[in-house]
């Protein structure tokens, strides 16, 4: 306890790698290595964004701390083709080879062996090693402590917390409850998920034989079930598979009764004789069933009232709706980046906290990538080779307001790029919430999304109680897009761009105390529209991520059909779009 690390770096290396900063205990920077890579999702050791953090650190002296040393794991980072190929495989990017069949076998049966002492010690030689670093200062933390630690430490908890982690798997497990009393700094870990009783590993079934993408798809199940009709429980194939019942130790235990390496034949079995829409409608109605309940039962066996929570299932934003929603749970706090892209995030956290006796400071504002300064600064060098012109408004977010409500669509990019898949004002799209030509014409020209995919908005907190059926206070202000409402009639005309066929969106709510050129911007949009609301959807090319530095940014608005970019101080149009 109290070895208080100057500089301390969380890194993760599989899906979606990444890799976060702290000093002396505040999260300082924080992106994913696919933001400078290129390479959507990218796997591998973090190289990019490490020399990044290396830097910012300066010369202060540096720890380390990695998650993640299962057997799958280790044989990856022995073997880094394996990883390589398996990404390349699960996004489409290469034909799976003749011995396809047998190695999906067995990875699902290798991913549920834990972590043992011979593997940490191995894991933390080879970071020591890859890293350049003295084996005391690399740090391990199991996969679902960093996931609840992704959870527990940036939001302020006055009282006892549940952070519950939901995810595929991870160090042989897919699931953990942990209580943390911040009066007394204590946080212990009360039961474990196994990995043969996965929520995450059977929506990643249902994904992958539906030929979709596996970790990446998973929302757009979720939006096509909202095209099934509605299925009795008693009709559900899927619902039978899984159980709730109460442990021992009066704590709910979550069992599956299909096997891991039988999963995907059984639910491939399915697939033939459903609709895929009605089996979506099905996979999602099982989390939508035992989420909630889980999260109920855990709350009367323990008498916790707030939750923390995070991994793969908690990107489910129809099922955060209903946990938000549920008897017995008063605040529920979503970790952002909640999938395998904040674990780098987690470690960082959760060994600060266990080699000071502290948690880190809190904060609000997941926009932790480098701070460039004016991201408009060299506007005109850029602009010049496209033949676009190159203005300098006294003011951005008022000249982007005239351009939304006229019906134009905004490439918008201000300050520091957001951790996580959500954009929230830093790298963003816009158009007219209430505009259905506009999404439209996102999802033909430049998304490229699947039809039955809507699009998000973000507006002023001040609408939430006219345009959301079920926003109580301010308890549900969501302000970084993690949980789903449903709208009023009201909300239905105003955000009919950014809504689905249901009358649900997941919104981002920005209250009066987020200054900046974002609030600027919804409040332009309200004065000249009547509603502070836009559709926001990330700023990328369609199978992209978001790109950081504003040379990439031009290029990705150069290569759009989009025809204005607020870059920093500078707007660029193009003659046409």
């Amino acid at each position: 306890m109290n070895r208080s690390p100057a500089a301390l770096i969380g890194v993760w290396d599989g899906h979606d790698a990444g890799a976060a900063l702290l000093l002396d205990g505040r999260v300082t920077l924080a992106l994913n290595e696919e933001r400078l890579s290129g390479r959507k999702l990218d796997v591998g050791l973090p190289v990019r964004a490490i020399a990044a953090l290396r830097a910012a650190a300066g010369d202060r002296p540096l720890h380390w701390a990695v998650t993640t040393s299962d057997p799958a794991k280790t044989l990856t980072r022995l073997i880094p083709a394996l990883k390589e190929r398996y990404y390349r495989q699960r996004r489409r990017l290469s034909p799976p080879g003749p011995l396809h069949g047998i190695t999906h076998y067995a990875k699902y049966h290798l991913t549920q062996w834990p972590p043992c002492d011979p593997l940490r010690a191995w894991t933390r030689r080879h970071f020591a090693r890859v890293l350049a670093a003295d084996p005391a200062t690399v740090h391990l933390v199991e996969h679902h402590e960093a996931h609840a630690a992704s959870a527990l430490f940036w939001p302020v908890w006055q009282r006892d917390v549940l952070a519950v982690t939901l995810d595929g798997i991870g160090d042989g497990e897919s699931g953990s409850v942990w209580r943390w009393s911040p009066q007394t700094r204590s946080l212990k870990k009360l039961l474990g998920v196994g990995g043969a009783h996965s929520l995450g590993l059977f929506f990643e079934h249902v994904t992958h034989e539906l030929q979709m993408r596996p970790l990446e798809d998973e929302g757009k199940v979720m939006a096509l079930a909202t095209f099934a009709a509605e299925t009795p429980g008693k009709k559900n194939v899927f619902l039978p598979w899984f159980k709730l019942a109460p442990g021992p130790d009066g704590l709910p235990r979550l069992t599956c009764a299909i096997r891991p390496g039988a999963m995907a034949r059984a639910v491939r079995d399915l697939v033939w004789c459903h609709p895929r829409e009605q089996l979506c409608r099905m996979a999602q109605d099982v989390l939508e069933t035992l989420v909630p309940a889980y999260f109920a039962a855990l709350a009367r066996a323990t008498g916790c009232a707030d939750f923390a929570y995070s991994g793969g299932v908690a990107s489910n934003i129809k099922v955060n709706r209903l946990l938000r929603l549920t008897p017995g749970i008063e605040r529920l706090e979503i970790c952002p980046a909640m999938g395998d892209g904040g674990l780098a995030l987690g470690a960082a956290q959760a060994a600060w906290f266990r080699l000071t006796g502290q948690p880190p400071a809190p904060f609000t504002d997941f926009r932790l990538g480098p701070d460039h300064g004016d991201l408009g600064a060299d506007a005109e060098v850029l602009a010049r080779p496209l033949t676009a012109t190159c203005t300098r408004p006294a003011d951005v977010p008022a000249a982007v307001a005239d351009l939304v409500a006229v019906g134009e669509v905004v490439m918008w990019a201000q300050g520091r790029m957001e951790l996580g898949a959500r954009a929230l004002g830093a790298r963003s799209i816009v158009a007219r919430a209430d505009s259905i030509a506009a999404r439209d014409d996102l999802n033909l020209r430049l998304k490229r999304r699947v039809w039955f995919q809507p699009f998000c908005p973000s507006l002023l907190a001040e609408e939430a109680t006219r345009l959301l059926a079920d926003y109580r206070d301010a308890r549900d202000l969501n302000q970084h897009m993690t949980t789903g409402f449903q709208t009023t009639p009201a909300g239905r005309a105003a955000l009919a761009g950014a809504i689905g066929t249901d009358g649900s969106c997941r919104p981002q709510l920005v209250p009066p105390e987020a200054a900046g050129p974002w609030r600027s911007l919804l409040e332009g949009v309200r004065a000249r529209t009547g509603t502070g609301a836009v559709i926001n959807t990330s700023l990328n090319l369609h199978g992209a991520p978001m790109p950081d530095l504003p040379a990439d940014i031009v290029a990705a608005w150069h290569e759009s059909g989009v025809r204005h970019l607020a870059l920093g101080s500078a707007l660029l149009s193009k003659a046409r779009a």
